[in-house]
């Protein structure tokens, strides 16, 4: 490669940037006519620019379930070890402070983060289809995106395998014997 297949251009730049903030603005709830809105763009680049990033998740949890995923799992039990230590070190002094208490605080929200980021990393494998799976799942098959779906409690699904169960005994007993 050359140094100018190298370097972006100031319109690749224009893209990227204009992409971060279209991601920060779906996070906000904002729908796409508002963001086009706020950023004096096309509906339809703002539609292209949410499936670009879109794409861009799918590789980065695909990453995580291929290779990453252990490095991220491993970030997430040393924080928590240091966080551990630290708290040790406050309950572990004769007198413990205001700012000691503040500390406490601020270590149990950072806590709380590490362990909402860990969940998601452990979701990840869960989550994550190859195209392949994707396009031969039963759960996703003629199912428009927006449609809501009836996920079955516990109940209704042991009643579900219940009749189930009696219909095929009442077909067995119903079936001729030789």
């Amino acid at each position: 490669m050359t140094m100018q297949q190298h370097r972006k251009t100031a319109k690749q730049y224009q893209i990227e940037e204009r992409r971060r903030q279209v991601a920060i603005m779906v996070t906000q709830s904002y729908t796409e006519v508002e963001i086009a809105t706020k950023l004096g763009v096309d509906n339809t680049t703002i539609s292209k620019d949410i499936k670009a990033l879109k794409l861009i998740s799918q590789q980065f949890i695909y990453d995580i379930t291929k290779s990453d995923f252990t490095f991220y799992y491993k970030q997430c039990l040393d924080a928590v070890k240091l966080i551990l230590r630290k708290q040790w070190e406050i309950a572990g002094k004769e007198h413990i402070t205001r700012q000691d208490m503040d500390r406490a605080k601020i270590l149990s929200d950072i806590l709380n983060t590490v362990t909402t980021i860990n969940e998601y990393y452990s979701a990840a494998p869960r989550l994550h289809k190859t195209p392949m799976q994707a396009a031969f799942s039963m759960d996703d098959f003629g199912i428009r995106p927006g449609t809501k779906i009836h996920k079955m409690t516990p109940e209704e699904e042991a009643a579900e395998i219940k009749a189930w169960g009696e219909e095929e005994a009442a077909a067995a007993e119903a079936e001729p014997t030789f």
